[in-house]
């Protein structure tokens, strides 16, 4: 295994994350699944209400939950009387670059603006590099978005190439 491959880069995520930003993410891992999110915002001096703050002044969030009628349907048809619930959908393609990823971005460029930054830069398979274009877009800061679009025989993956079309400036 050589120094620069894929297995050995990711075996030091946990590092470079830390080295990077300060931030030590395995503190905050719960579970498998599991993260807790208000222990990692009372560590970095963000907390939901801030967040969510951050978020509406860079128009994200507040994305509509839409009733998916026929799942809906279908659930209380299936379930025993009193148990079918109401299914609802977070339309997170509401959000400015049309992914969840944005809550996230939006916070990252709002840290990388208060603390004087002229610009950022986001590796990315696509929705992420898209979020903080336009975060960093909006906030007036430069982005350079790093992006594999070619699979292992350089050939150009249509799912990633149009995600790089939408990290493209406009």
């Amino acid at each position: 295994m050589s120094a620069g491959d894929y297995e050995t880069v990711m075996g030091q995520r946990a590092a470079i994350m830390r080295d990077s930003c300060g931030i030590d993410y395995a503190k905050y891992t719960t579970g498998v699944l599991a993260f807790d999110y208000e222990r990692l915002f009372a560590d970095t001096g963000y907390d939901v209400v801030s967040a969510s703050s951050i978020q509406r002044r860079t128009g994200v969030g507040q994305t509509p939950l839409v009733e998916l009628h026929n799942i809906t349907a279908l659930a209380r048809i299936l379930a025993p009387a009193g148990k079918g619930a109401r299914i609802l959908l977070k339309d997170e393609a509401a959000n400015p670059s049309g992914s969840f990823k944005d809550r996230r971005a939006s916070l990252s460029v709002h840290e990388a603006k208060r603390r004087g930054y002229t610009g950022v830069v986001a590796a990315t398979s696509g929705n992420y590099g898209a979020a903080v274009a336009s975060q960093a877009a909006r906030a007036g800061l430069h982005c350079i978005v790093v992006q594999e679009a070619f699979d292992s025989a350089g050939i150009a993956q249509p799912e990633i190439a149009e995600k790089t079309r939408a990290c493209e400036p406009r």
